[in-house]
């Protein structure tokens, strides 16, 4: 069984190393460092997913970008959702879908 808490498996080093790049002291926020967990992916709003999820896939530093595997298994949670259907999660479907063809 896959840890609800996992982010993707993206490492704890990958997170330390975008927040030293970006500067620890930074006052400026960098879009893209939050990876949401499996747990978030099922039961968040999608209203409240939709800006993680872009962000994460289009704006985050190089070290968190995720792979076409992390965004499948992403894609897949949004489906197995109860409210799959959902313009609002199907919108999220879609961005993954796009993601993939790039």
């Amino acid at each position: 069984m896959t840890d609800p808490d996992d982010r993707f498996g993206m490492p704890d080093s990958a997170f330390k190393s975008a927040r030293e790049s970006h500067g620890l002291n930074s006052p400026a926020f960098r879009a893209g460092m939050y990876v949401p967990s499996r747990h978030e992916v099922a039961t968040l709003s999608a209203a409240k997913l939709l800006p993680i999820v872009v962000d994460w896939m289009w704006e985050s530093p190089s070290e968190l970008i995720p792979n076409n595997d992390q965004i499948s298994q992403l894609r897949a949670i949004l489906l197995s959702r109860p409210d799959a259907a959902a313009p609002e999660v199907r919108e999220l479907i879609v961005a993954c879908e796009d993601y993939l063809k790039v």
